[in-house]
């Protein structure tokens, strides 16, 4: 297997499955040559050596083995088959960006995705252009499944061929050893920070409990959700405020004793920069809404 080659690929919005089959070769025959397909086109092999070349650059894949092949790149045979050969085959379409290099390149996410409850960090899929397959019977499985999936003529068939999809990504991606690791100290601060939203929570009240300077936790965060730890505990602290707001009869300065504010000003404050009103007014405005749409559907 030649110098390893990754694809990464921003996933928000996650790939699309488009279409797949199960083609086999004979002796003496030839893989198409194009260059004009808007897909990437997986491959995992079932028999045989697949000879394919993209752009210049030789490829042979064997048995065990998958391999991807970009869109509107010129793809080929490089050699006659010279055995029988057979492999599944799967189109996907990216509207994403997406990078080939010899290394992973972190893709960000294309739409704006609220960050405060985005559990997904990692906004990119990483996958080995050309390796070995870990669980080719399991995988051979999933690719036929969504096949058969994709061929019902009920609507939720093309639903569950795309979560199979999805599943078959997830057992054939790439993990970062360091951006795993990353993510992993991420999602104990962001438990920490919801879990003791309403106490007093500083940058050394955080280094004591995960045994990091704060600086390091400062970038954590900010690398895998785009907030501070400030930032993001403010903003969980909002989102609690409003719901009282919304739902009970607390007052102002008990809401903000329960979300961690001390002072009731600084309080109105910080709400007021969050939701453009201050909290009676958000209150009131919300109020008037509901009574608007009750009003309207009766």
């Amino acid at each position: 297997m030649s110098q390893p080659e990754y694809l990464s690929i921003s996933c928000l919005p996650l790939p699309t499955f488009i279409e797949g089959g199960y083609v086999t070769f004979h002796a003496g025959d030839r893989h198409p040559n194009r260059n004009n397909l808007q897909f990437f086109i997986l491959m995992l092999m079932e028999k045989g050596q697949l000879y394919i070349a993209e752009d210049g650059h030789n490829y042979t894949v064997k048995a065990g083995e998958m391999f991807i092949l970009q869109p509107l790149h010129h793809h080929y045979s490089w050699h006659v088959m010279t055995e029988d050969t057979a492999y599944y085959w799967l189109h996907f379409y990216v509207t994403g960006r997406w990078e080939q290099a010899p290394n992973l390149v972190s893709m960000g996410s294309v739409i704006n995705v609220p960050t405060l409850h985005h559990y997904t960090p990692v906004e990119t899929l990483y996958l080995a252009k050309h390796a070995k397959i870990q669980h080719p019977h399991r995988l051979a499985q999933m690719t036929r499944q969504i096949f058969k999936n994709s061929e019902a003529t009920e609507s939720y068939g093309f639903w569950q061929a795309q979560q199979l999809f999805i599943d078959i990504l997830q057992e054939i991606q790439v993990q970062s050893q360091q951006e795993s690791a990353m993510v992993q100290l991420s999602n104990q601060l962001q438990r920490y920070l919801r879990d003791h939203f309403n106490e007093k929570i500083t940058s050394a009240t955080l280094s004591r409990e995960f045994h990091f300077h704060p600086n390091h936790l400062i970038r954590t965060l900010k690398a895998t959700t785009g907030l501070t730890p400030t930032e993001y505990l403010r903003q969980y602290r909002m989102e609690e405020a409003s719901k009282r707001l919304l739902n009970t009869a607390m007052t102002e300065t008990e809401i903000a004793a329960a979300v961690g504010f001390q002072n009731i000003y600084y309080f109105s404050t910080v709400f007021k920069q969050y939701t453009g009103l201050a909290p009676t007014q958000y209150r009131q405005a919300q109020a008037r809404q509901i009574a608007t749409n009750h009003e309207e559907l009766t």
